[in-house]
């Protein structure tokens, strides 16, 4: 074989090498087309994934609003059946009572609160019975009678009790026998 031979024909390495450069590049490319599949299934996850934690984090908002909406409504609630004893206008008790002329002193170790209740109401109440809390303190009272249209006094001693504590409470409605005329 002369040396023009050797060239034109290829040997069985040549074959051989051009062979594995051709399954590498298959394999590479094969390679290659698979990490793409890959990725775009990574993308779509991620995608997914984001859309997942956009709506919880709506659903959380809403919750949060929610939840803000009950502890508004709470306290709102609980304000209304809270009275100043530093106000002696005219202050809400609930739909049948009012308080005025509230006042508070200090008294003994305690303190003394007094003011007026109004009924509102068309008809006479006996024997009510109402209950002040302070500083998860409380203490019941009764007023004999309290007619159509009318206010009663009372007064209410709590001790162990400071003036700085004593500002607001909690005044509740608990029961009382009712009157009316036909």
């Amino acid at each position: 074989m002369t040396e023009e031979t050797k060239k034109e024909q290829p040997s069985w390495v040549s074959k051989f090498n051009l062979l594995l450069i051709v399954a590498l590049g298959l394999g590479t490319g094969f390679y290659l087309y698979e990490q793409n599949k890959s990725i775009s299934s990574l993308e779509n996850q991620v995608k997914n994934l984001s859309e997942t934690v956009s709506q919880s984090e709506k659903r959380v908002n809403k919750i949060n609003e929610s939840v803000n909406g009950i502890i508004w409504k709470n306290l709102t609630e609980q304000s209304k059946k809270m009275v100043d004893f530093s106000d002696s206008s005219i202050q809400t008790l609930n739909e049948a009572f009012l308080l005025v002329n509230a006042a508070q002193k200090e008294h003994l170790t305690g303190i003394k609160f007094t003011g007026r209740v109004i009924n509102t109401q068309s008809v006479k109440h006996q024997n009510v019975t109402f209950k002040i809390t302070v500083s998860d303190i409380s203490k019941k009272f009764t007023i004999n009678q309290i007619s159509s249209g009318n206010s009663t006094g009372f007064s209410v001693y709590i001790p162990d009790l400071t003036a700085e504590k004593a500002r607001y409470a909690k005044f509740e409605y608990l029961s009382s026998t009712i009157s009316y005329y036909k």
